[in-house]
């Protein structure tokens, strides 16, 4: 010991982990670490697994499925005691998933599950959360509500599509797949894009609801260039409450998500399945909807 201290020694974590064969140490990959929802979730996970002395190792997939297979591997390769996946799509590399129950490594997804997925995971009521946003803006008394929805290959952006449907349903109104665009990127760029595109068309929206609110501040960038005022012209509801929406003008109404929780409550599974708790657990958070400005058609 007196010979460490001299030589300035640290015991290499990386390497005690190989002879105990469980490390303090957890994955975490994200789609896009910029992002966000995805930011809160990762800081509940730090903040959770630093009270337990645990280390993260956060790698970002860019929404790619190769490059989330590889980097699963790599951690697996690190040999990380779990793995907290946000996938980029519904569908998962099962051949990873094999190696990790056959290693005794948990794994809890967290935002994304493919379908009937039997393990743990922690997400949200993504159907619900779009059914009440676009429900408020019938109540508002908005009759031509446009979608900008994400790619069909993404289970919440599919939810919220779903969610969307089921509120004109229940409103009365006729669904209309001219007043749905799909975006590929999911960024404030598609939004002014097809925002542009709606407003051009024969069958002009007046309201539209975005699959996440970075996609909304590109909507108000093209009413802005249509000289549209929000909310008179055109309603606009968000999806994530990221930190901007409540800085935009008019504020963006939009729908919490409980990220920070979300992070919190994935880690404390990934906990007990490290203590070798066996049962499964799954949690679906409720959303809420939160009424600003850009909502609201009728000065109450």
């Amino acid at each position: 010991m007196r010979l460490a201290q001299q030589l300035d020694y640290t015991p290499n974590k990386m390497a005690v982990s190989l002879r105990k064969r469980k490390s303090d140490v957890i994955g975490l990959v994200l789609p896009r670490v910029e992002h966000y929802f995805f930011s809160t979730i990762l800081k509940g996970i730090i903040s959770s697994a630093q009270k337990d002395n645990f280390a993260v190792i956060l790698s970002e997939s860019s929404h790619i499925p190769q490059k989330e297979s590889e980097l699963i591997g790599q951690l697996i390769g690190m040999n990380v005691s779990g793995i907290i996946l946000a996938p980029c799509r519904n569908e998962i590399d099962n051949s990873y998933i094999r190696i990790m129950e056959k290693n005794n490594i948990p794994i809890v997804l967290i935002d994304r599950t493919p379908k009937n997925y039997q393990g743990h995971f922690v997400k949200m009521n993504d159907f619900h959360g779009a059914e009440i946003a676009v429900t408020h803006l019938i109540q508002q008394g908005y009759k031509n509500i446009a979608h900008i929805r994400g790619h069909e290959y993404s289970s919440n952006a599919e939810d919220r599509f779903q969610g969307y449907c089921n509120a004109l349903k229940i409103g009365g109104l006729d669904y209309n797949p001219a007043l749905v665009k799909t975006c590929e990127f999911v960024n404030k760029e598609e939004g002014y894009y097809f925002t542009k595109e709606l407003l051009l068309s024969g069958n002009k929206p007046d309201a539209i609801f975005t699959v996440t609110d970075e996609v909304a501040l590109g909507v108000y960038k093209a009413l802005e260039e249509f000289g549209l005022n929000i909310p008179a012209d055109v309603g606009v509801m968000g999806y994530s409450n990221s930190l901007v929406s409540n800085y935009i003008c008019p504020r963006l109404s939009t729908i919490d998500q409980p990220g920070i929780r979300m992070g919190e409550t994935a880690y404390e599974f990934l906990r007990s399945a490290l203590d070798d708790e066996k049962r499964i657990r799954q949690k679906v958070f409720e959303a809420k909807l939160l009424i600003r400005q850009s909502s609201v058609h009728h000065h109450f």
